[in-house]
């Protein structure tokens, strides 16, 4: 699996560095954005240095532009090596990105219905969901909760539900490719499905995106995941266009769509573009300096962290809002121990529930797990 829901990323033989980096960056920041926007812990961080928390509010959420665009970069390095040639082998691969999103998430989702319960009666916080009820469950384990504009258990749950349709776009894209080739019986597959996400993008980008009420489908984000797809393809499709210049025509094709809307995410989805395009241009060749342990396990563990840091959040929030409210030091510190216990858990999350192999018997036990708790709830408040 790719993108922020990578537990290895290989490419050419080697795990790419570079990748890391962004991947840790991204979540980092995406954390603390949560941190900043649902705990009342920030309230203080505000009072020692506000113009830190009004980024961390305001704009680091704009690192979801980072992963789209790796997401979409290491989807075309997945799917040009292993191109699905039926219908039958696009709905396995793509009920095999489903499953692996899908089990961490409802392992995260039955603690974050358990530990909003727990912290309700004592914790009087808009950062709370509502008391869950059982489509809004259903809706969660299908992924659509936003698309019946339900209310989330968890911050960043529409991430998820997003990644899935980004990923199901790409495969029908590929799987039209190689329907086309089959028939033209002639050119390149990879330029083909090429060709393709080069259209979804550019529609995307002068089209979908200009939309905000669209922001719970695919489409609407395709823009920046598209650019990830095109960098990612453009080696294996051969094209002879260097990537020095494909950086060139991205920055244009950039500043055209800003021109014609401008829009700040954009600008930054077009940056992380060309940064891939320089790394490629590298040969993605290993970068020994970045070669650290910490930064490998948390790349690993990225997608693990995102999902179980807000539960750690409110459990964290509500103590200190309970026994420390008006202590600037301690409610600073909580903010620090409340990412700390994010790395730890999504660390553990990442072990003992995203790494072993999904099979549509853990998927059952986990759906089973977040009916339980959801029943449990409902009994006991």
């Amino acid at each position: 699996m790719v993108t922020l829901i990578s537990a290895a990323i290989v490419l050419k033989s080697e795990r790419s560095e570079f990748i890391d980096l962004l991947k840790v960056l991204a979540c980092v920041l995406i954390v603390w954005h949560h941190l900043a926007l649902y705990s009342p812990m920030a309230a203080k961080l505000a009072e020692w240095l506000p113009q830190l928390e009004v980024f961390l509010r305001s704009y680091a959420l704009w690192a979801v532009q980072v992963f789209l665009v790796i997401g979409g970069y290491l989807t075309a390095k997945s799917l040009s090596a292993s191109m699905p040639q039926t219908s039958a082998e696009m709905w396995a691969k793509l009920l095999a990105r489903y499953l692996r999103l899908v089990i961490p998430l409802l392992a995260a989702l039955s603690v974050a219905v358990a530990v909003t319960a727990l912290v309700r009666p004592y914790f009087d916080h808009s950062s709370l969901s509502q008391e869950p009820t059982g489509l809004q469950v259903m809706a969660h384990i299908l992924l659509l909760q936003d698309v019946l504009r339900m209310e989330a258990f968890s911050a960043g749950v529409w991430y998820v539900a997003i990644d899935f349709q980004l990923f199901a776009l790409a495969l029908i894209g590929a799987w039209l490719a190689h329907a086309w080739h089959r028939f033209s019986g002639r050119g390149s597959l990879i330029r083909k499905a090429l060709g393709l996400w080069l259209m979804l993008t550019l529609s995307a980008m002068f089209v979908w995106n200009l939309n905000p009420s669209g922001d719970m489908w695919g489409l609407y984000f395709f823009g920046a995941y598209g650019l990830g797809l095109c960098v990612g393809a453009w080696r294996q499709a051969d094209m002879k266009i260097n990537f020095t210049s494909l950086a060139l025509l991205i920055m244009v094709l950039g500043a055209l769509a800003t021109a014609y809307h401008p829009r700040s995410r954009l600008i930054l989805a077009i940056g992380t573009a060309v940064l891939l395009c320089c790394y490629e241009a590298y040969q993605s060749k290993p970068i020994e300096r970045l070669k650290l342990n910490w930064i490998r396990h948390l790349s690993s563990a990225s997608y693990a962290i995102f999902l179980i840091h807000f539960s750690v959040s409110l459990l964290v929030s509500a103590l200190v809002f309970n026994v420390w409210p008006e202590n600037t030091a301690i409610n600073v510190a909580g903010l620090f121990v409340s990412f700390a216990l994010s790395i730890w858990l999504g660390r553990l999350l990442y072990e003992q529930v995203e790494v072993p192999h999904p099979t549509w018997r853990r998927y059952f036990q986990w759906v089973g797990t977040l009916i339980a708790t959801f029943t449990g709830v409902i009994l006991l408040t």
